[in-house]
């Protein structure tokens, strides 16, 4: 026998004790692109709701139906958006949107986190000066 003891065995120690850790990682990258994922889908969406009232005739008559597309857009009622307001403001030379919407942070995420993260996005755009007038 020799005095030196041996190494066998070690590696699988050493990954029984690093794999949670690197599983736990990776649970939590995937959790934060997906908030980082509902964050661009926000934005995006106000700035859709902002161009489509931009370039409309009459905004204020356009706002339900813009309203309902961004709904549409971000899928509320799904993990990633489960309530959605949105806010526009509509002056003579521009328009600026506001949408603001909860996530729920247990179903879009995979790990076990609590609670909802409200998520808001603004866009402005300049009216269109070349669309049509009403008479």
């Amino acid at each position: 026998m020799s005095a030196r003891r041996s190494d066998r065995g070690s590696v699988s120690v050493e990954l029984v004790i690093l794999a949670p850790l690197f599983g736990l990682l990776l649970l939590g990258v995937i959790a934060v692109g997906r908030v980082s994922n509902a964050r661009a889908d926000v934005d995006a969406a106000a700035r859709m709701a902002a161009r489509d009232l931009s370039i409309a005739r009459d905004p204020q008559s356009r706002l339900a139906d813009v309203e309902r597309a961004v709904a549409e857009t971000l899928d509320v009622g799904s993990a990633s958006c489960r309530s959605m307001s949105m806010s526009a403001s509509v002056a003579d030379d521009v328009i600026e949107v506001t949408v603001t919407c909860s996530a729920d942070l247990q179903e879009a995420s995979v790990l076990p986190l609590p609670g909802t993260l409200t998520i808001s996005g603004s866009a402005s755009e300049v009216r269109d000066a070349f669309r049509e007038r009403t008479p």
